[in-house]
Parts: structure tokens; C-alpha cells; sequence
């Protein structure tokens, strides 16, 4: 059975990992001193390009998450840019069940250094821990361009509990409550639903797909890349929905991988309807090499208008 009380605090705690590290980067990027090594590529490890900026940034997730979390939650750490687990605490003798966390330091990164879109720190956990769907709390910190004054910072469990605050990046440093409302009602006219595009070489295969897809809808694309920024968008109610098929049709280019869905449970627990592609659970492994086929819908009638559609596809 779950413990509500310690699945709330493990999800506040794994925000304050996400701030901390947005503190990190934000100091440097808004007072000019941003390290020469941030748009560099240091290395290439656990699924994918680990940029200078990312380096930075899991040196404090680790750290933040020994110091916050190890002894009340210990267990193990997936995270973009390695290739092996990495030790969260020691798990106490006799214990059953250790938690495995979930990390993307910085989701979004090529938008983030070239100025133009949010980054977002992405958290999950979840005891024993297995497969995407075994996750049970999320948080989602965002990492604001330099000119940017607001960063949201959401966390939540998946028992019902959802804490969502506005930080306000000033000198007096003050957060704000805020709410998560997805977008209610059923018409996708003139809304945003991506299909997710980034690289040349899958603009035709995913294009022609997405053309079929969407027939007779006017709607827009919002090709940011940054898988957990644009759930987030479907959470806030600036997306209708995004469907991100790029395993499916593109399959030698850049996927998602499990670690940019860290924070599902936030938007789940919005009422944001996260699923596989095609449609169902997702049973991914947590890990840094699975390409993932997903989408997430606002609400149940705008999924069940766009899944309809997905049979006509060859997926």
C-alpha cells in the first residue's frame, strides 16, 4: 500500500533537487558568466550528447538528491548521461522494496543555450521501480531563459497530491501558488497539437504521417525540443496535445528516451492523459537507451477524438 504522506514529501524534496539546480545555471547564465565548456560537448554517454551545461547540472542533481533524499528514500539513480546506475544512499538491512529515481538534469538543452525555449529538470521515482508506469511521483522544475523573470515548479504524487508554485526570479526570491489546468473542452480548431519533427531526414516520413493524422483540423505545430516542456505545455493548457511517433517512423534519428518522461506523474496528475504510442500503457524500461513512442492529450475527449484517428495510420 502506499504511503501518501512519504510519496508528498519525497515529491517536494525532488523539486527542491530541481531548484537547486536551476540555481546553478541561472546564476551563471543571467550575471554573464556562463562556463566557456556549457556549449561544448564533454561526452557522449548514457543516450546521449552531454553538453557542458548538463555536466554542471547532474554534478548538483547527484549531489542534491544524496543530500535530500538518501536516507529516508535510498535506492538508485537512472540519469540522461550515464551509462550505469548511480547509488542513491544504502539501502538499510532487511529492506524489501528501494526506490528507483529517474533524471533528466536539463531537458531541453540546444533550445536553453541558444537562448530561444525554457529547459526543465525532470524527476521521477517510484519503489522497485521497473517500467515507466511504476513511477509514483514526478517534479518538474523549470530552468527559464536569461531574460525570463518566472519559473514554474511542479511536483506530484500519483495518489492525488499536486503542488504547483510560481518562483519568481527576483532579488527578493518569493514563489507564488499556481494551478495546472489543462485545456477542458473538446475542440482542437485552432488549437496546438505537435507531431514531433526535430531532424532532417524525418520531416517527409513524419510530415506525410502527420498530414493524414490531422486532415481537416486547423491546427499548429510547436516544434520545441524538449519532450518535457511540451508535456508540460499539454498540462498548462497551452497544447491541445502532443504525439511524438519518432521511434515509429523515423527510427535512426533522436527519440525520447525514458529519463524526458521522468515527470509524467505531474501532468497525470493534472488530468493530462500520458500514454504509449500506439495507444496504451507506458511500459517502457526505465533506462537510457529505449526509444519511446508516446502522447499526451488534455482531456479524454480530445484523446479519444485524435486515437480514432491513429488505426487509419501504419504504425
Amino acid at each position: 500500500m502506499q504511503d501518501s504522506t512519504s510519496t508528498q514529501a519525497l515529491a517536494r524534496q525532488l523539486a527542491e533537487v530541481g531548484r537547486e539546480v536551476r540555481e546553478l545555471l541561472r546564476s551563471t547564465a543571467v550575471h554573464g558568466t556562463q562556463v566557456d565548456t556549457d556549449r561544448r560537448v564533454v561526452r557522449t554517454e548514457g543516450g546521449d550528447d552531454v553538453y557542458g551545461v548538463d555536466a554542471r547540472a547532474e554534478e548538483v542533481l547527484i549531489a542534491a538528491l544524496n543530500r535530500r533524499c538518501a536516507k529516508r528514500w535510498p535506492g538508485t539513480l537512472v540519469i540522461e548521461g550515464f551509462d550505469e546506475p548511480v547509488p542513491i544512499g544504502e539501502l538499510p538491512p532487511g529492506a524489501t522494496s528501494v526506490w528507483t529515481y529517474l533524471a533528466d538534469p536539463v531537458d531541453g538543452t540546444r533550445g536553453y543555450l541558444a537562448g530561444l525555449h525554457s529547459a526543465w529538470v525532470l524527476l521521477g521515482a517510484g519503489r522497485s521501480a521497473e517500467v515507466l508506469e511504476d513511477l509514483e511521483v514526478g517534479a518538474a522544475v523549470e530552468i527559464p531563459t536569461a531574460r525570463a523573470g518566472v519559473a514554474m515548479v511542479a511536483c506530484a504524487d500519483n495518489s492525488g497530491y499536486l503542488s504547483v508554485q510560481e518562483d519568481l526570479l527576483t532579488a527578493e526570491r518569493s514563489s507564488v501558488q499556481r494551478d495546472l489546468h489543462p485545456k477542458a473542452d473538446a475542440d482542437l480548431q485552432r488549437s496546438f497539437v505537435t507531431v514531433v519533427r526535430l531532424l532532417p531526414g524525418g520531416h517527409g516520413a513524419i510530415g506525410a504521417w502527420a498530414d493524414e493524422f490531422l486532415q481537416g483540423l486547423e491546427v499548429y505545430d510547436d516544434m520545441y525540443p524538449c519532450s518535457g516542456g511540451q508535456l508540460m505545455a499539454v498540462a498548462t493548457g497551452s497544447a491541445s496535445a502532443v504525439v511524438d511517433p519518432r521511434p515509429l517512423l523515423h527510427p535512426e534519428g533522436f527519440h525520447t528516451h525514458p529519463y524526458d518522461l521522468a515527470a509524467f506523474v505531474v501532468a497525470r496528475a493534472a488530468g493530462v492523459i500520458v500514454e504509449a504510442l500506439p495507444p496504451g500503457p507506458l511500459r517502457y524500461p526505465i533506462d537510457t537507451s529505449t526509444p519511446v513512442a508516446w502522447a499526451a492529450y488534455a482531456n479524454e475527449e480530445i484523446a479519444g477524438q485524435l486515437r480514432v484517428r491513429l488505426p487509419k495510420l501504419a504504425l
